[in-house]
């Protein structure tokens, strides 16, 4: 995990092994966070919920990565505002909190943090972009590769409501999109599945 000897020996002695089946979480909204996370196989799946509890999909936590909004509640005390969910069977390694000030003395474990906030700061940038200024079936079409691409796997098991669900949109509307989408021949469904049949990020529609 790293390189500097003496952070890796402690990070080693301190750290523990949490697996999770696909779909098991980690994070609830208004849960006290009291460990860090960092994913060693597997990813898990970020989503934003707010008072309604209506839900949308931010980002990916991906291998050798953390999530910087549990290390933003673990340093300020605060609770959780997210959902995280195992993408697939995914192996964590949990930190202990009080492990974040104590290795900071260690220039690779503040470079770590530094870039866990910068890559979240340019995903989270991305997803109010998408929010802001793309159309729905853009939208959708990028929900379902950043899945897909997660599980390095084209074929989703997913149903219409999650997908309205962690999008914020109508479930009719998902179905219109989906529809959409396999019409132009993007995806194919069967019952409780969607195949992607292309890698595009961008198209006309």
């Amino acid at each position: 995990m790293f390189n500097d000897p003496k952070l890796e020996a402690s990070f080693l002695e301190s750290s523990s092994i949490m697996k999770l089946p696909e779909g098991g979480l980690v994070m609830n909204p208004g849960e006290i966070i009291r460990f860090i996370p960092i994913v060693k196989s597997g990813c898990l799946r970020v989503l934003r919920q707010n008072s309604d509890e209506n839900e949308v999909f931010l980002y990916h936590i991906m291998p050798g990565e953390t999530c910087a909004m549990s290390i933003t509640c673990c340093t300020a005390g605060s609770v959780s505002e997210i959902h995280a969910l195992a993408e697939e069977a995914t192996e964590l390694h949990v930190i202990p909190i009080e492990k974040m000030e104590e290795w900071q003395q260690y220039k690779e474990w503040r470079d770590f943090i530094a870039s866990t906030y910068k890559t979240r700061f340019e995903r989270m940038l991305k997803t109010i972009d998408d929010l802001a200024f793309e159309k729905l079936d853009e939208r959708l079409w990028k929900y379902l590769l950043a899945r897909a691409n997660a599980k390095e796997n084209n074929s989703l098991q997913i149903n219409h409501e999650e997908i309205a669900r962690e999008l914020n949109i109508q479930r009719e509307s998902a179905t219109r999109l989906i529809k959409k989408l396999k019409e132009l021949g993007y995806l194919e469904t069967t019952r409780g599945h969607i195949t992607l049949l292309k890698n595009e990020l961008s198209f006309e529609l």
